[in-house]
């Protein structure tokens, strides 16, 4: 049982950290070299990082120890952000232990099917699926609870197996029509194959999904929503919901006696709306009161792998992040060119080894650069490992940033008396944002 104490302490203990270093978090990279932002450091970090190569600052980010002498504060702000970062880690005690409580249908069941739900799934999106769905299909039980809907349910691939393998009605609502069709076509399809194993009374059995389109953009849109006859009491499902929709689902759950629970995996949280009401951040009143403010680029970072990332320095696989550094030098030649073109919209390119700053800035821009720009813009290259470096400490304190949005939506559950607990259910390798917060009415 989660004390709401407990998490109020845990929130205020991580704020204060983030206070302490919200200067790194709101750097914008693009703005390294334009605002000497290596030099914003402290000179005892400056002195030990450079001395650290990539590999040694991505076995920094996993958590495991290092031979550098670092400065105490630096390992102080390493043990901190590793201590109260919500686990990332992968809990395999996370799935049902209980399995024949919840008995599969005969699709489930059938050993000639049990490929059925993998057609048209990337590999991604099956290892998200096929957990999310044992959490669902888990809490759905639990909570005596035969429907769910599926906010942002794109090509229907969680519905039809929260429908076809564990009997549960579903509905799915997505704001795209060209994914609400196909996802009509791939449940005839699924009925297709079944039809050649299953006799006509089973498949009479099987539950359809049934698909809505329409875009949400406020809670009263939610309490008019055209449920079907068998769904009455339901549970709210939300597999990476972008923005603001994950806290609006928050707020229907908790204010809505028919819904029952709630399982919502949290995404794309720089677009949550965060200066105005109805506010994506803070939402609970205990986190209102202490004034928490989240910058956009604190958000931003906070999306990003840490895992991933850290494990392509370990293997020295960081080439392709001077990337980070062509573009922070072009920025800084652009400024003094002209100070108008600060910030300016320049199209994307891919790092190759043959690459120069003259070949990729000139490729990019219809500016004209002095042969003194150019060479100046290959100067600031040769520090690319700093911008590296600098990425990488932001990196490091993205789980904070992650820990304060998911706690502060924790909180607000547990303010309405509610049931809520986070797990961290996917491969954090496979799919960076692996919590799902689920909430029970008791």
């Amino acid at each position: 049982m989660v004390l709401q104490e407990d998490v109020q302490r845990k929130f205020e203990m991580t704020q204060k950290l983030m206070e302490i270093y919200e200067w790194l978090l709101n750097m914008y990279l693009l703005d390294f070299y334009v605002d000497q932002q290596w030099d914003t450091l402290p000179e005892s970090w400056r002195e030990s990082l450079q001395a650290m190569d990539p590999e040694d600052l991505g076995t920094l980010l996993s958590g495991a120890p290092i031979k550098h002498m670092l400065p105490l504060s630096f390992l102080s702000l390493v043990k901190c952000a590793h201590t109260l970062s919500i686990s990332r880690e992968r809990n395999i005690n996370c799935k049902p232990k209980n399995l024949e409580e919840f008995p599969q249908s005969e699709i489930g069941n059938n050993p000639k099917l049990k490929n059925l739900f993998l057609k048209h799934v990337k590999l991604k999106k099956r290892h998200e699926i096929n957990l999310m769905a044992e959490i669902v299909n888990e809490t759905a039980k639990i909570s005596n609870c035969g429907a769910v809907l599926d906010f942002g349910s794109g090509l229907g691939h969680l519905m039809r197996v929260l429908s076809y393998k564990y009997n549960l009605h579903t509905m799915g609502i997505e704001c795209q029509s060209q994914l609400t069709e196909q996802a009509r076509t791939f449940d005839l399809e699924l009925e297709y194959t079944a039809r050649k194993h299953l006799s006509e009374e089973l498949m009479s059995k099987l539950k359809r999904p049934t698909h809505l389109n329409l875009t949400l953009t406020s809670p009263e849109q939610l309490l008019q929503l055209p449920l079907t006859a068998n769904i009455t009491e339901y549970g709210l499902v939300g597999l990476h919901p972008c923005g603001d929709l994950g806290p609006l689902l928050l707020k229907h759950f908790v204010n809505c006696e028919r819904v029952k629970f709630i399982c919502i995996v949290g995404c794309c949280y720089m677009k949550l709306s965060c200066d105005s009401e109805p506010y994506g951040y803070p939402m609970s009143e205990y986190v209102k009161k202490l004034g928490s403010k989240l910058s956009y680029n604190s958000r931003e970072i906070a999306c990003h792998a840490i895992e991933t990332y850290s494990e392509r320095l370990l293997k020295g696989q960081y080439d392709y992040l001077k990337i980070h550094a062509f573009r922070a030098a072009l920025e800084k030649v652009l400024v003094e060119h002209d100070p108008a073109l600060k910030h300016s919209p320049v199209r994307s390119i891919k790092h190759s080894n043959t690459m120069t700053f003259e070949s990729a800035a000139l490729s990019r821009l219809d500016v004209t650069l002095s042969d003194s720009a150019v060479c100046a813009g290959e100067a600031y290259l040769s520090q690319w490992r700093l911008v590296v470096l600098l990425y990488s400490l932001r990196l490091l304190l993205a789980p904070l940033v992650e820990t304060l949005v998911l706690l502060d939506r924790m909180l607000y559950v547990l303010e309405h008396g509610l049931h809520c607990e986070i797990r961290p259910v996917f491969d954090p390798k496979i799919s960076p944002r692996n919590h799902i917060i689920i909430g029970r009415r008791m």
